[in-house]
């Protein structure tokens, strides 16, 4: 026993040292390719800020509230929901094409801290992107109502589409598999969000169906924490994002693992 315990103490310290390391490799991608990951997401948002926002802006008003103060929110939350999953999905899409990821699967880490270092990158660039949209747009936006409530819906829109991104990175073997996922599923559950417009205002089914689509919640609760307006409950969709948060994180680390579709 005295002797197994510095062993597992060396281990623990191998094991934080290789998550740091592939952690850092990932936010250093991000940071050092930043004309890549940062600037395309926060120009996009800034284009649909001026032209959604910018010309319509003092035309439309949504319970009172200024367009582009009402679609700043959604814009937010699409931007971290593409920017989390498009980095995360690519890494170890990249990793398994490029076959680097047997040097990763060899290093001492457990599957969270495997996890978690992949996932590092995607968090960085999207809660970096997300920050940098709100400043451009803050002057002009103003102030959040409740900054707890908007930080939390970000954060765990970051932690569920940076895992739903390892995920797919995992299971992809081709570009076309790796692409279909974003252009197909995320990017329309995006767009129809409500971000730039109230659900309310709908006709049915429309309204209806737009209660099925998940993405909805996490805009409607960083609205409520921006401005103070809902069309449902911003608590329990916090609530029910921390349970699918923890609940893909789960299926992941399984996942990793198992080695699905990692080891050949």
């Amino acid at each position: 026993m005295a002797v197994a315990a510095p062993a597992a103490r060396e281990l623990r310290t191998l094991q934080r040292r290789a998550m740091w390391a592939l952690a850092s490799r990932e936010m250093r991608r991000v940071l050092t390719l930043w004309t890549q990951t940062l600037l395309p997401p926060v120009l996009t948002g800034v284009v649909f800020l001026a032209v959604f926002g910018g010309a319509l802006g003092d035309r439309l008003q949504v319970a009172e509230i200024d367009y582009l103060r009402f679609i700043l929110p959604g814009l937010l939350v699409m931007t971290v929901v593409a920017a989390a999953f498009s980095n995360n999905s690519t890494s170890l899409f990249q990793a398994k094409s490029e076959g680097y990821i047997e040097d990763v699967l060899s290093s001492p880490m457990r599957p969270w801290q495997l996890l978690v270092g992949y996932m590092a990158g995607g968090l960085l660039r999207a809660w970096l992107a997300a920050l940098l949209l709100w400043l451009v747009a803050w002057p002009f936006a103003g102030a959040i109502e409740y900054p707890a409530v908007t930080l939390a819906a970000l954060l765990l829109c970051g932690l569920i589409f940076a895992v739903l991104g390892v995920i797919t990175g995992m299971w992809a073997d081709t570009f076309d598999q790796h692409s279909l996922i974003a252009n197909v599923l995320i990017t329309p559950l995006a767009m129809l969000g409500a971000v730039f417009y109230s659900v309310d205002r709908l006709p049915e089914p429309w309204e209806t169906l737009t209660y099925f689509n998940p993405i909805f919640y996490l805009v409607d609760a960083t609205r409520y924490g921006y401005t103070g307006l809902q069309d449902s409950s911003s608590w329990a969709a916090l609530t029910v994002a921390a349970l699918v948060a923890a609940g893909v994180f789960s299926l992941a680390v399984t996942l990793l693992r198992r080695g699905w579709r990692l080891k050949a």
